[in-house]
């Protein structure tokens, strides 16, 4: 069902994996795989692709950098790893994919979304403060805002989904506990009220609201889900929380690739949400970056 495409060129020894359904003008989804992870990696335990069969959207998942094939990064500002270090213009990077997949995809330039797994979450946020004309809204999972944001000419909605037991990301900000460099993230709640500040939006206090899930998936009843909106605009929620109490560093739907990850709360699909999501929202008066 995935079709690996390598790159040449300024990004040669780049790659990327596709499932394009068939259709017109299918909306875009760039899923970014977590820090010392591959596209692979995150195609196996998001099943985004399934989703994009059924949901008729396509989806890529791009390759970070890094001195080992199974061990990429993104360089989302202070995190992470060998892309940071290296300050890797991933964001260049991205740029040009993105004008190769339209080039290569039947895929509709207003309706190009961006989510992701911890590292990968964070680029979500960095590359849509670059290209904010391009992304038309972003889901990070269990991945913060890593750098300060200028003033966006338009609002990037967000979907922020994170467990509150991450030891590699904090929910509540600082250096994880399991994390291998001590960086001190933003908390979600931070990272969330920054960016609608950078879109012009003025965050509200959240009132966090239970999510109903199939309990007959739950794989520990302490885990719990609830919904928070941090932002609105002309009656749509713009920016909103999902977290999950005592959630680990995880994908909620999915079971984590190593128990040291964390609890995963399989009876909710991260998927499902973050696409009931992207999918409401457009880029409207679109402009080359």
């Amino acid at each position: 069902m995935l079709e690996r495409v390598e790159l040449s060129g300024e990004d040669a020894g780049r790659y990327f994996y596709a499932h394009v359904p068939p259709g017109e003008a299918l909306p875009l989804v760039l899923a970014f795989h977590g820090g010392g992870s591959t596209p692979l990696d995150m195609s196996r335990f998001c099943h985004l692709t399934e989703l994009a069969q059924r949901r008729r959207f396509a989806v890529v998942f791009p390759a970070g950098s890094g001195p080992s094939p199974e061990y990429l990064t993104w360089n989302a500002g202070i995190c992470c790893g060998h892309a940071s270090r290296r300050e890797v213009d991933d964001v260049g990077f991205a740029t040009r994919l993105l004008d190769s997949l339209l080039d290569r995809y039947d895929v509709n330039p207003a309706r190009v979304y961006a989510t992701g797994m911890s590292n990968g979450g964070m680029f979500c946020y960095r590359l849509a403060a670059a290209l904010p004309n391009r992304i038309a809204a972003i889901a990070p999972v269990a991945g913060c805002l890593a750098f300060e944001p200028e003033p966006l000419p338009r609002v990037v909605p967000a979907l922020h989904i994170h467990g509150t037991a991450d030891h590699f990301v904090p929910y509540d900000g600082g250096g994880g506990a399991r994390s291998l460099r001590q960086i001190e993230f933003p908390s979600v709640h931070d990272s969330l009220t920054h960016w609608a500040d950078a879109c012009g939006l003025p965050s509200i206090e959240p009132q966090y609201q239970q999510i109903p899930y199939d309990r007959a998936l739950a794989n520990d009843q302490r885990l719990d889900a609830h919904r928070a909106i941090y932002a609105t605009q002309h009656g749509v929620d713009q920016m909103v929380e999902i977290r999950i109490t005592g959630g680990g560093h995880t994908w909620p739907g999915e079971a984590p690739p190593w128990c040291f990850l964390g609890a995963s709360l399989l009876g909710l699909s991260a998927s499902e949400l973050i696409w009931q999501f992207l999918a409401q929202f457009f880029c409207t008066n679109r402009s080359s970056e």
